[in-house]
C-alpha cells in the first residue's frame, strides 16, 4: 500500500501564502490539489512541503493564476510519471482502473463535490488503498479531530452524493512511480512467500510494464507485498493456459521472478514483450506540427466569432475537450492563459471556431484547482449527432486493424482524447470488454481502437 505521511493546506506555516501567480487565494483556501500533488511526490521519495512544491512548480510553468498544471510535478520531481487527468462529472468514477493503480502500490489523486449545495464545489484528496470496498485516503484540509493517524475513508466524509465512490469521484489524476523505500521496507520481512510449485514445461515469458510492480503472496490488492520489481522485468507464468489474462484488468497471475521466488502480479500491468511496451513508449502521440489546447472550465463557448454575443454561440465544450488551433504556433503560444486573448481552433467534429484563449491550457496539461461555480448547462447536442467518445487512459492504440501487433499500430493516443464513432450501430460495443470500434480523431486519422478503453463523452 503506498505511504506518505499527511500534510495540511491549512497548517499555520503557509496556510497564507498566496497560491501561484496571484495575491487574493491562498494555499489555505485552494491548495487542496497542490498539497495532495505534494504528499505524492512525498511517497515517491521527494522532501517538500506544499510551499516549497507551488515554487519549483511556479519556476517549471507549472501554474495558470491560482491553477497548478499538473503535468508539469515530473520536471520538478524526477522520477514521477503523469499518466494524465480523467474527468468524470458526468459519467460513473472508473473504479477498476483506480483499483488497478492501488493494486500497483500507486496512489490517484481524486477530486469530489465537498459540499451538498447547488453548483461545483472541487476538492482534492489522495486516494492511496483499500479496505473491503472502503477507499483510504489523506485529506488535506484539516478538520477538527484530524491527525496524521487517523484513519479517514472517502465515502465517510464526502458523502452527500451518496456512499457509492463512483458518484461520489468527479475526476481522477494519475501519477506513477516508484515508492520511495521506506514505504515498503519492512513489507518483506513479513509477509510469508506461497509454496513453490514446479516451473510447468509449456510455460510462456511475460513482461512487467510499471515500475515497482507489486509482488504479492496472494492475488488480490490485499494480498502480503513480498517485493516492488523493476519496469521490464521477465516474468515466468506459472500457469500454462493463462495467456489470456495478460493486460486484462482485475487479473492475476502466478509468476516466478528472476530470482527464482514465486507469487502474484497484477495482469493488467503484463505485456508479452518488451518490443511492443517500447513501441508504445516511443510511438508519437500528436503531430509535430500539431498545437492541441483543451478548455480548463466545463462549459467554455465555442463561437463563431472573437466577441461575446449571443449570435456568435456554436455551443458549448466540456472540460477536457480536444482542439486543434488554427494559428501559427508562436502566435497562439503567446495567447495561452492571457485575458482578452482569443484563438481560432477546430473541435473533433472539424467546427472551426474562436475560444477565449484565457481559458485552455495545451492539452495534456489541463490546470486545476478548487474552483466554486455553477454547473453549466449541458452542451448543446451537435448538428450531425455525431457520438463523440473520450478514452479513458494514457496510450490507447489506434490500430489499422482488430489485431494487436506492431503493424497494425496507426499512433498512441493520450488520456481523455476525443474521438467520433464512425458507425453508430457499434454504440453498443462502448466499454464492452474484448470488441473493437472503428473511430475517426481529431487529426482525421481513422482506424479501430479497443472499445474498453474508451467511454461516451
Amino acid at each position: 500500500m503506498f505511504e506518505t505521511d499527511a500534510l495540511y493546506q491549512n497548517d499555520p506555516k503557509w496556510k497564507n501564502v498566496p497560491l501561484g501567480h496571484q495575491n487574493k487565494e491562498t494555499i489555505g483556501t485552494w491548495g487542496c490539489l497542490l498539497t495532495s500533488m505534494t504528499m505524492v511526490a512525498n511517497g515517491f521519495g521527494a522532501n517538500e512541503t506544499p510551499e516549497s512544491m507551488m515554487n519549483k512548480l511556479k519556476n517549471a510553468g507549472g501554474f495558470q493564476g491560482a491553477l497548478v498544471i499538473p503535468a508539469t510535478m515530473p520536471s520538478v520531481v524526477p522520477g514521477i510519471v503523469f499518466k494524465g487527468y480523467q474527468p468524470c462529472e458526468n459519467h460513473p468514477a472508473p473504479l477498476s482502473q483506480i483499483d488497478a493503480a492501488l493494486a500497483a502500490g500507486m496512489p490517484i489523486i481524486a477530486q469530489v463535490d465537498w459540499s451538498p449545495k447547488a453548483g461545483l464545489q472541487t476538492h482534492w484528496v489522495v486516494v492511496y488503498g483499500k479496505e473491503g470496498n472502503r477507499y483510504l485516503m489523506k485529506d488535506p484540509y484539516k478538520y477538527r479531530g484530524d491527525s496524521p493517524t487517523k484513519k479517514l475513508y472517502l465515502t465517510d466524509r464526502y458523502k452527500h452524493m451518496g456512499k457509492d465512490p463512483g458518484g461520489a469521484i468527479t475526476g481522477v489524476v494519475w501519477f506513477e512511480g516508484t515508492p520511495a523505500s521506506g514505504a515498503t521496507a519492512a513489507a518483506p520481512a513479513v509477509v510469508s512467500k506461497p509454496e513453490k510449485i514446479p516451473v510447468p514445461a509449456n510455460t510462456f515469458k511475460v513482461f512487467g510494464t510499471a515500475d515497482g510492480l507489486a509482488f504479492r503472496a496472494s492475488p488480490s490488492i490485499a494480498g502480503g507485498l513480498i517485493a516492488r520489481l523493476p519496469l521490464h522485468v521477465e516474468l515466468t507464468s506459472l500457469e500454462p493456459a493463462a495467456q489470456g489474462k495478460v493486460g486484462v484488468t482485475n487479473e492475476w497471475m502466478h509468476v516466478q521472478e528472476p530470482g527464482g521466488d514465486q507469487g502474484y502480479v497484477a495482469a493488467w500491468y503484463l505485456s508479452n514483450s518488451i518490443e511492443e511496451e517500447e513501441e508504445k513508449a516511443s510511438a508519437p502521440k500528436t503531430g509535430d506540427n500539431t498545437l492541441i489546447v483543451r478548455p480548463t472550465t466545463d462549459g467554455l463557448a465555442f463561437r463563431t466569432t472573437p466577441q461575446v454575443a449571443p449570435h456568435t454561440m456554436i455551443k458549448r465544450l466540456p472540460q477536457g475537450s480536444s482542439l486543434i488551433v488554427q494559428e501559427p504556433q508562436a502566435t497562439a503560444q503567446a495567447k495561452i492563459g492571457v485575458s482578452g486573448q482569443w484563438l481560432k481552433v477546430k473541435d473533433v467534429s472539424n467546427k472551426v471556431g474562436y475560444v477565449a484563449a484565457w481559458y485552455v491550457t495545451k492539452g495534456g496539461e489541463p490546470a486545476l484547482g478548487v474552483r466554486q461555480q455553477q454547473k453549466s448547462a449541458k452542451p448543446t447536442a451537435d448538428p450531425d449527432d455525431e457520438i463523440i467518445l473520450r478514452t479513458t487512459t494514457e496510450g490507447v492504440a489506434l490500430r489499422r486493424e482488430t489485431r494487436v501487433a506492431p503493424d497494425t499500430l496507426i499512433k498512441r493516443m493520450p488520456n481523455a482524447s476525443e474521438l467520433i464513432l464512425l458507425d453508430k450501430s457499434e454504440a453498443s460495443k462502448i466499454g464492452v470488454q474484448d470488441q473493437w470500434i472503428r473511430v475517426e480523431d481529431i487529426e482525421d486519422d481513422e482506424g479501430y481502437v479497443a472499445a474498453w478503453y474508451v467511454v461516451k463523452r
